[in-house]
C-alpha cells in the first residue's frame, strides 16, 4: 500500500533502511515496564530483520507482560541480566523511547554500541540517535515501523498481529491520537488475514479474577475534583500484595477513569516499592502531557504519566492534585 509521506519521513526512512540491509547484528530494545506498542513494534522489526538473514536479538528491562505473550516470537524477546555477557551489536534499534534513561538498565548496553536508531513518536524525544526518525503526528511508534518493514521485505501476517497490537495499544482502540495514516493502515493489516477482534479481545477484554479484585479494592479510593471534571484512583501496595497481582494488572484501569460522563481528566497512582507511577488521561481540553513533563515524564496531550521516586502515594496525590488546580481544574 502506497502511503505518501513528507520529505523529512521519507529521508529518515531511506536513512534508516540503508542502515538495516547495510550491517549485520542488531540489538532491538525499547522502554522501561514495556507495553503493547513497544513490544508490537521490535517483533515486527526483528522479523523484517531475520527475513534478510540478520542477527537480532531483542532484550528489554522487565519481563513481557502476561497479556502479550499471545503476539507471535514473543518468546524471542529476553530480559536484561546484569551478569550476562551481550556480545558486539553493530546497530540498536531503540523504539518507542523518548530518551536512553527510559530504556533502563539496557542503556549500559546501548552505550556500547556504535551506531543507534531512535524511533519514536513522542515529542518529548531527546534525540540520543545516530539517526533520530522522530515524529509526534503518527498514533505509534508501530504505525512508523510499519513504513520500515514495507521498506526492508514487505508486511507478513505476523508482522500485520503485531503492528496492529501496537497501534489499537496506542490509540487505545481507535479513540486517542489518530494520524491521517492510522485507519488505512489498519485497514491493510487486516487484509493480511489477521484477526482485528481477537486481537482486541486479548489486549483489552480478558481481565483475570485478580485483576477484577485489585479493580475493585482501588474502586474504593475514587474521587473527584470540586468541579467533578478531574477523577483519580490509587492502587497502593497493600492492594497489588492483598490480590497477588502485578502492575501489569492495573491494564485499563485509568481507561476507566476517563469513561465517565463529565469527567475531563483521569489520574491513576499506582504505588511501588522505591515510589509511584502516575498515569494520566484526558479527553483533549487538558494537556496532560504538560504535566507530566515538568515532572520528568511524558507522553501525548491526551495520555502521558511520570514516576516520583522515593515518595508515598499520598504526597503524589497533592502534588497532581495542586498542579490541576492551578490549571483551573
Amino acid at each position: 500500500m502506497e502511503l505518501k509521506l513528507p520529505d523529512y519521513d521519507r529521508t529518515q526512512i531511506e536513512k534508516i533502511v540503508d542502515i538495516l540491509k547495510g550491517k549485520n547484528f542488531f540489538l532491538i530494545s525499547s522502554h522501561i515496564n514495556i507495553d503493547g506498542d513497544g513490544i508490537g513494534s521490535e517483533i515486527a522489526l526483528y522479523i523484517s530483520l531475520k527475513k534478510l538473514n540478520k542477527k537480532v536479538e531483542i532484550i528489554n528491562q522487565d519481563k513481557l507482560p502476561a497479556l502479550f505473550k499471545f503476539l507471535p516470537y514473543s518468546k524471542k524477546i529476553t530480559v536484561f541480566n546484569e551478569k550476562g555477557k551481550y556480545q558486539d551489536f553493530e546497530v540498536a534499534i531503540v523504539v518507542d523511547c523518548g530518551n536512553l534513561e527510559r530504556a533502563g538498565k539496557i542503556k549500559k548496553i546501548i552505550e556500547k554500541v556504535p551506531f543507534v536508531i531512535n524511533v519514536d513518536h513522542h515529542i518529548t524525544n531527546s534525540e540520543f540517535g545516530n539517526i533520530n526518525w522522530i515524529n509526534p503526528s503518527f498514533s505509534s511508534s508501530g504505525e512508523m515501523i510499519y513504513f520500515i518493514c514495507e521498506e526492508l521485505t514487505k508486511i507478513d501476517k505476523k508482522q500485520a498481529i503485531c503492528l496492529y497490537t501496537s497501534i489499537i495499544y496506542d490509540t487505545c482502540c481507535f479513540v486517542h491520537h489518530l494520524s491521517k495514516y492510522t485507519m488505512d493502515i489498519a485497514k491493510f493489516l487486516i487484509n493480511k488475514n489477521i484477526n482485528p477482534e481477537k486481537i482486541a479481545q486479548k489486549i483489552f477484554f480478558e481481565k483475570s479474577i485478580k485483576s477484577v479484585n485489585l479493580f475493585k479494592l482501588s474502586l474504593e479510593t475514587l474521587k473527584f475534583s470540586k468541579n467533578k471534571k478531574v477523577c483519580f484512583m490509587k492502587v497502593k501496595k497493600e492492594f497489588f500484595k492483598k490480590t497477588k497481582t502485578k502492575e501489569e494488572d492495573t491494564e485499563g484501569f485509568v481507561e476507566y477513569l476517563i469513561s465517565i460522563k463529565g469527567i475531563e481528566v483521569g489520574v491513576l497512582f499506582k504505588e511501588r516499592e522505591n515510589g509511584v507511577k502516575v498515569s494520566l488521561r484526558s479527553k483533549g481540553k487538558i494537556d496532560v502531557e504538560s504535566i507530566a513533563k515538568k515532572f520528568g515524564g511524558g507522553g501525548h496531550r491526551e495520555a502521558a504519566g511520570c514516576f516520583f521516586e522515593n515518595k508515598n502515594i499520598e504526597e503524589v496525590e497533592d502534588i497532581i492534585e495542586s498542579e490541576l488546580k492551578w490549571m483551573g481544574y
